[in-house]
């Protein structure tokens, strides 16, 4: 059985307007993520920025990722051929940890540096944080990704009402959701 041009035109337009919606919203796609769309608040969470591309034909060498306010017990992964350095605050609230130790700063940023992310491929930073009891609330890590030659500030927050997805070089970030209540 064969089919006309004419049965097949319904077909064809919507595989060129899909296409065309693939290309609008693939130049608007962020290329420094979090994997994580969701993470519940006042929980232990894992955040894993995704950074999907170098600057132009330059590799990444090192990925700095400011810690938002409120993000606590801070613990990056280990990537090999990287150094992980932390940086640290002083905490405007002290607090007591599970063992009653005075806790007085947290991490205010990670920096992953010396390895080499080549042109073409992804990598992934891990870091295990203890969220804010904020659900509700959108955190923004803000990163800055710097090559070989140049760098990409994604750093940008969209105003109120905003898609992120608007923005030339959004801030990754993840929402805080209710924690699930577990029943024994």
């Amino acid at each position: 059985m064969s089919s006309s041009p004419k049965a097949n035109r319904p077909g064809i337009v919507a595989g060129l307007l899909l296409s065309g919606l693939m290309l609008v919203s693939g130049t608007c796609q962020a290329h420094a993520v979090i994997n994580e769309a969701e993470a519940p608040a006042g929980e232990f969470s894992f955040v894993t920025l995704r950074i999907t591309h170098g600057c132009g034909t330059q590799p990444t060498t090192e990925v700095r990722m400011k810690i938002p306010d409120g993000v606590l017990r801070v613990s990056p992964r280990f990537e090999p051929g990287w150094v992980v350095e932390k940086r640290m605050r002083k905490l405007a609230e002290p607090y007591k940890n599970e063992t009653g130790q005075l806790v007085t700063e947290t991490v205010d940023e990670i920096i992953w540096k010396g390895g080499a992310l080549p042109v073409g491929y992804y990598g992934e930073f891990q870091l295990r944080v203890l969220m804010p009891k904020s659900a509700g609330k959108t955190l923004w890590f803000k990163t800055i990704q710097n090559c070989a030659a140049g760098s990409i500030r994604w750093i940008e927050v969209p105003a109120g009402g905003q898609s992120p997805f608007s923005l030339e070089h959004p801030a990754p970030f993840i929402k805080l959701v209710a924690a699930a209540i577990v029943q024994p």
